[in-house]
């Protein structure tokens, strides 16, 4: 596995950070355009993103995999929820939350699909949406209830099984189990549009943090304890259970990598949207990109030499 290919791709994502934080310093994106590209996000490119990695023809080898990708997902959540309860247990209540959230989502969809594309090819992007399918379980129950506000089982189940993200890859399973021709023109606007998720998502988490110091960014511990856990401690852990597991060998480096991804976006845009700490998520954030630059070429270099 080339260093430098995962290493180009993280550096895009960085620059284009950069590019919201100057937007937002000039005024150009200010906190009401970021709530509405956040909205964008959730409801429109995401699922667009979602639904056109599904234009690959069936195979029962993918259909295995697919299964094992469920699986070994919905177990790694599992445990980095767990997990994150112990770790952060004596932490603030401002800043427990946010903590949680970064240790269990990770920019899998946003950064980690456009990422195993390039890395892995349309089957890598593939097998990464039905990471996502779970994280979006996760996301919409767990992550909603711990940073947004809590539901009744009813309206927690609606959330989880209508929001746009599922019912996308709701379709897009039935076109990949029924090998239903897309009209190309519907590929093709499918996929302009879910291909803005990364670039929006990036200057939303770049315009959050244009009006914090530089220096302040790091001066602040818990976001590197933060990044730990997020960067190295759960792409690590899913590694070795992995191996102990049988996973086979793309399914297994696909849910490392989406492990491998710094925090998620999505704790900045549910801090903006439910008025959490949006500081301290971006803060997080925003270093544990940073850190990624690093850390996630060498841990998918070092699990691939393994595979």
């Amino acid at each position: 596995m080339e260093f430098s290919i995962v290493l180009r791709q993280v550096l895009i994502l960085f620059i284009i950070l950069v590019i919201g934080s100057v937007a937002s310093k000039f005024n150009i994106l200010d906190s009401n355009g970021s709530k509405k590209i956040s909205e964008i996000l959730l409801y429109i490119a995401t699922p667009m993103m979602i639904f056109s990695s599904f234009f690959i023809e069936f195979s029962q080898e993918l259909l295995v995999n697919v299964i094992w990708v469920l699986g070994f997902s919905t177990i790694m959540f599992i445990v980095s929820i767990i997990l994150s309860k112990h770790i952060y247990r004596k932490f603030n209540i401002n800043a427990a939350p946010i903590l949680r959230f970064t240790a269990v989502f990770s920019n899998c969809g946003y950064m980690g699909i456009p990422l195993m594309k390039a890395v892995f090819g349309d089957e890598g992007a593939f097998y990464g949406s039905f990471y996502v399918v779970i994280f979006y379980v996760f996301l919409w129950s767990y992550g909603y209830i711990i940073l947004g506000e809590k539901d009744t089982m009813a309206k927690t189940i609606k959330r989880v099984l209508l929001n746009p993200s599922m019912i996308a890859v709701y379709v897009g399973t039935i076109v990949f189990l029924f090998n239903i021709p897309v009209p190309e023109v519907i590929k093709g606007a499918a996929k302009s549009v879910g291909d803005m998720t990364m670039p929006l998502s990036m200057l939303i988490v770049g315009a959050a943090t244009s009006n914090t110091r530089f220096v302040s960014l790091f001066s602040d511990w818990k976001v590197y304890v933060s990044s730990l856990v997020r960067l190295v401690l759960m792409p690590v852990l899913a590694f070795l259970i992995s191996l102990l597991a049988g996973v086979p060998s793309l399914p297994s480096i696909i849910i490392v990598t989406a492990l491998a991804m710094p925090a998620a976006a999505t704790v900045a845009v549910f801090a903006e949207t439910f008025d959490k700490d949006t500081v301290f998520a971006s803060k997080c954030v925003t270093v544990s990109n940073l850190l990624s630059i690093i850390t996630i070429p060498a841990i998918i270099s070092w699990v691939a030499s393994y595979i």
